[in-house]
């Protein structure tokens, strides 16, 4: 049996005593490899919906002279950025030595037993190659990632140093996409409350005399609709739209930050976890002073425990 087609897109089972037999992981290559995560392929719906209402149902009713520009511009939106996602999602960001590596097969057990973490000393334990100081082992992918950035689910892939601009890009892409499918579903909207007639210029409306008829697919595949479908379409796209662009714009801007900052998302994480770490810890500080002040009161010897600090690697672990 292959225990490649077991992989619930998780890291590596941790051995443990009396844990019985465990099933070993795959690594993933690509955002492409098998599972596909939901918000990939609710990625790839979206992408469609706003590209086939876009071109098919509210550039065509715009204004004749707005047409050409509507089709470029929209066109070349949605073109670009299909490239960068795919290119991004195709391109595998592990580390050079973990690419390198001949042998393929399951990732092997990790027993924490023996090891504290994953990586030590710039090695991994799992991937059994040596790897950049910056690298992480992603517990999705099951592989270490060069200049691990963070693991995106919209991707189904991690970003890394080899695709991050292409992550970027992508967002940017999908950003303007969507704003120029706001302007031409806002249009849509507001004219067919205001005055639908403005709407109907193409040859298609001018042979029929039935304004509730609605043609959508113009120019080339014209298919019949009721009138009420054109207003329902552009307010659920605007509703759409304006979600996605509250999101990305969010994501846009956080990233920009971080690399105003020169972090990583990883990087910044790990800050946070520390700040609230040590505001935590000077939180309970009265009461351990409380505590060890009360001790000579009470004529307690408190026992003396000697622990022997382990060893932190400079480098990521899980």
């Amino acid at each position: 049996m292959d225990v490649c087609s077991r992989n619930p897109n998780r890291t590596s089972p941790v051995s443990e005593a009396g844990g019985g037999d465990q099933v070993p992981l795959c690594s993933r290559t690509n955002g492409w490899s098998w599972p596909p995560h939901p918000l990939q392929l609710l990625a790839w719906l979206l992408y469609l919906f706003f590209a086939i209402t876009s071109l098919g149902i509210f550039i065509p009713l715009l204004p004749p002279h707005w047409l050409p520009a509507g089709y470029i511009c929209t066109g070349i939106m949605l073109v670009g950025h299909l490239c960068v996602h795919v290119m991004a999602v195709s391109l595998d960001p592990a580390d050079q030595n973990v690419r390198r590596k001949t042998t393929s097969g399951p990732v092997p057990v990790f027993d924490r037993s023996r090891h504290a973490h994953v990586i030590e000393n710039c090695h991994c334990y799992l991937c059994q190659v040596d790897v950049g100081p910056k690298s992480k082992h992603c517990s999705s992918c099951n592989k270490c990632v060069a200049s691990f950035d963070h693991h995106c689910r919209w991707l189904n892939n991690c970003v890394g140093r080899r695709n991050y601009k292409l992550f970027l890009n992508s967002v940017i892409s999908a950003l303007l996409g969507i704003c120029l499918v706001l302007v031409s579903a806002t249009y849509v909207f507001i004219q067919f409350l205001l005055d639908p007639s403005q709407l109907r210029t193409d040859t298609h409306f001018q042979v029929t005399n039935d304004t509730g008829l609605w043609f959508v697919f113009l120019p080339l595949a014209p298919v019949d609709s009721a009138g009420a479908v054109i207003p329902v379409l552009a307010a659920v796209t605007i509703g759409l739209g304006l979600l996605s662009c509250t999101l990305l714009s969010h994501l846009l801007g956080f990233h920009m930050y971080l690399m105003w900052n020169r972090l990583s998302t990883y990087e910044y994480i790990v800050k946070q976890r520390h700040r609230q770490g040590t505001r935590g810890a000077s939180a309970k500080t009265p009461t351990r002073k409380a505590s060890f002040y009360l001790i000579p009161v009470l004529n307690i010897k408190p026992k003396t425990q000697l622990q022997t600090p382990r060893h932190k690697c400079k480098s990521h672990g899980c």
